[in-house]
C-alpha cells in the first residue's frame, strides 16, 4: 500500500483503517509545540487521503473565535462555515456539493463549488469544525470522514494545549479478537503521546533543542 491510503478508505479492512490513524496521529503529535507544526503535518496527512484546496480549523474557546488555516483560500466562510453546522444541532457533518446549494446556504466563497464541514470535539472549545473547500463539485462524496474528524479532532487537542484525547473507537463493528487487538493498539498509542509530551516537556526545561 502506498502513502494516498492514509486514513483509510471504506474498501479497507477496519483493522487496516485503524492502524493508519493510529500513524497519521502519532505523526501529528510528532510534529512539535507549535500550532503552525500541527497545522503543517495536519494539512498533508489529510492531503494524502483526500484532496482540497483550502481547509481550516475553526473554533469557538473562552477567548472567542479561533481559526487556524491549514490551507489558505476560504476567506471569511470559516466562521459562517461554523454557524451553519452548529444550526443543524447534532449533525456531525454538513456537504455541500455544488454552487447552488452554496448560495442557498449564504456559504458561497469565490472559485469554489464543494464544501465540507466536519463537527470536532476537542476540550477548551464550545464548538468547533474542519472546513475543507474545493472548485470541483462533489468532490468530497467519498471522503473518509470518521478518520478526517478523528485526526482533526486530536490535531486542536494539541493545538488547544488541551489533555490527552479518549482511546479513539473503531468505527463500524468487527469481530471481538479484532476490537480487542485494535483496543490494544491505542493504549500504546495513548503511551506514546504521553511519551511524546513529556520528552518536549523535560527538553523545554532543560533548555536543550527540540
Amino acid at each position: 500500500m502506498g502513502p494516498n491510503v492514509i486514513l483509510g478508505r471504506g474498501r479497507l479492512s477496519v483493522g487496516y483503517m485503524f492502524q493508519q490513524i493510529i500513524q497519521d496521529i502519532l505523526a501529528v503529535a510528532e510534529a512539535g509545540p507549535r500550532a503552525e507544526d500541527v497545522l503543517e503535518s495536519l494539512g498533508a496527512r489529510i492531503r494524502a487521503a483526500e484532496r482540497f484546496e483550502c481547509a481550516e480549523i475553526v473554533a469557538r474557546t473562552e477567548q472567542g473565535l479561533s481559526i487556524f488555516v491549514i490551507a489558505p483560500g476560504l476567506g471569511d466562510l470559516g466562521a459562517r462555515a461554523l454557524q451553519a453546522i452548529e444550526a443543524l444541532g447534532d449533525e456531525k457533518t454538513l456537504r455541500i456539493d455544488h454552487a447552488p446549494e452554496l448560495r442557498d446556504r449564504g456559504l458561497a466563497a469565490p472559485g469554489l463549488t464543494s464544501l465540507l464541514i466536519l463537527r470536532l470535539d476537542a476540550p477548551g472549545s464550545t464548538s468547533a469544525a474542519i472546513v475543507l473547500g474545493h472548485s470541483r463539485a462533489w468532490s468530497f462524496a467519498a471522503a473518509p470522514l470518521w478518520g478526517l474528524r478523528t485526526l482533526t479532532s486530536v490535531a486542536l487537542r494539541l493545538i488547544l494545549r488541551s489533555p490527552l484525547p479518549p482511546p479513539v473507537r473503531s468505527p463500524g463493528p468487527a469481530p471481538d479478537p479484532e476490537l480487542a487487538r485494535l483496543r490494544g493498539q491505542v493504549e500504546i498509542l495513548e503511551e506514546e503521546i504521553v511519551k511524546l509530551r513529556s520528552e518536549r516537556a523535560s527538553k523545554r526545561r532543560s533548555g536543550k533543542p527540540q
